[in-house]
């Protein structure tokens, strides 16, 4: 069966959007329509609800969640799109940027039954070609058998003085350590600080990357200086997207990273220079990533849902088709959500997720 590859782009115009679509039908790539959603300010407000604030989000509520995924599917997926998804293969590539960025687009509905666009389509973020293009290195092509660094809860550790900076003062729950049993874990024991963390990442060919921790957040006028939280001799040690743009060499990607921390993905500032971009600059072929912040699980929970999306993560990042994995889990989380609705299962987590190929990707979700 030919897979329907489409390229959805939106691109925030004040309080329109503009939208295009292309399509790849395994012969050639053609457009297929464009146009200009007016006024979207209803959903931009919904958007900036999306983040956890008190304790609530409409992303864990079953009835606001599916009355949120219906408009937003209603008036950001061009019926064009949605009218082909009601049958056959495709693959759906989804460009935005802005508050955008900051949507469940996996979880939007696309039709009268109330399917979800990850239901109807395999979804994936798209990167700019030019960015692979001028990019400084490129990891080797991803292998099964080669071995995965995890930087897990590199932060400062607890200080009752200041706040509980470390996501695991008990250390790692027991189905974490067994996923990362086959590989290396690091900070381990002892702190690590950035330049420790780029050490590792040079000392061996790491074919990926799972870095669970804190992230630090940037902003629209400065997005390069998000950041990955290290310490240093008990204080934070950020590695950011600027230093790591301009130091590739000394913090190198392998072919697959994944960045589970509050807000790694960069594509919700309209400059494209965050942590995924850093990443791909420094090698990467995919990147996993979180739209918004997650909280910290507790303490005493082994099986919290942050902890949960970050073993599922890992276990995608191994398989020959990782972004098909990620989605059966997703599909998962999402069955459960309606037979049983419950905080752990909502697409507040699992819909989080944004994973970027780029262009040259030898590993396509098809």
């Amino acid at each position: 069966m030919t897979t329907h590859v489409w390229r959805l782009t939106l691109e925030p115009l004040g309080v329109d959007v503009a939208w295009s679509l292309l399509l790849n039908d395994g012969a050639s790539t053609r457009a297929v329509d464009a146009g200009v959603i007016r006024d979207t300010r209803n959903e931009e407000l919904a958007a900036l609800d999306i983040p956890l604030r008190d304790g609530t989000s409409a992303l864990l509520v079953p009835d606001h969640e599916l009355q949120l995924a219906t408009l937003l599917g209603t008036r950001l997926i061009p019926p064009t799109l949605r009218e082909e998804l009601t049958d056959g293969a495709h693959t759906v590539y989804v460009a935005t940027r802005g508050w955008l960025a900051n949507l469940p687009w996996e979880a939007l509905v696309v039709d009268s039954d109330h399917r979800r666009l990850i239901e109807a389509a395999v979804v994936a973020g798209a990167m700019s070609p030019g960015i692979v293009a001028t990019r400084t290195r490129t990891a080797a092509p991803f292998s099964p058998e080669g071995a995965g660094l995890a930087i897990v809860d590199a932060g400062p550790p607890r200080d009752a003085a200041r706040h509980d900076y470390s996501i695991y003062p008990g250390g790692l729950p027991a189905g974490l350590a067994i996923d990362l049993a086959a590989d290396v874990v690091a900070p381990g024991t002892y702190t690590m600080s950035a330049r420790m963390a780029g050490e590792a990442l040079t000392g061996a060919p790491w074919t990926r990357l799972l870095y669970v921790g804190h992230v630090a957040a940037g902003h629209q006028d400065e997005p390069a200086a998000t950041a990955l939280v290290f310490q240093r001799q008990g204080e934070i040690d950020k590695l950011s997207a600027a230093n790591w743009l301009a130091e590739p060499q000394t913090w190198p990607s392998p072919a697959r990273v994944a960045l589970i921390g509050c807000g790694s993905d960069d594509a919700r500032f309209l400059e494209a220079s965050g942590l995924p971009v850093a990443a791909v600059n420094a090698g990467a072929h995919l990147v996993t990533c979180t739209r918004w912040s997650l909280p910290a699980d507790a303490p005493g929970d082994p099986s919290g849902p942050t902890t949960h999306l970050a073993r599922a993560v890992l276990r995608a990042h191994r398989t020959d088709r990782p972004v098909r994995a990620l989605r059966e889990w997703q599909l998962q989380q999402l069955s459960a959500w309606r037979t049983r609705p419950t905080a752990a299962v909502s697409p507040f987590f699992w819909a989080s997720l944004a994973t970027y190929l780029t262009p040259d990707v030898a590993d396509d979700p098809d």
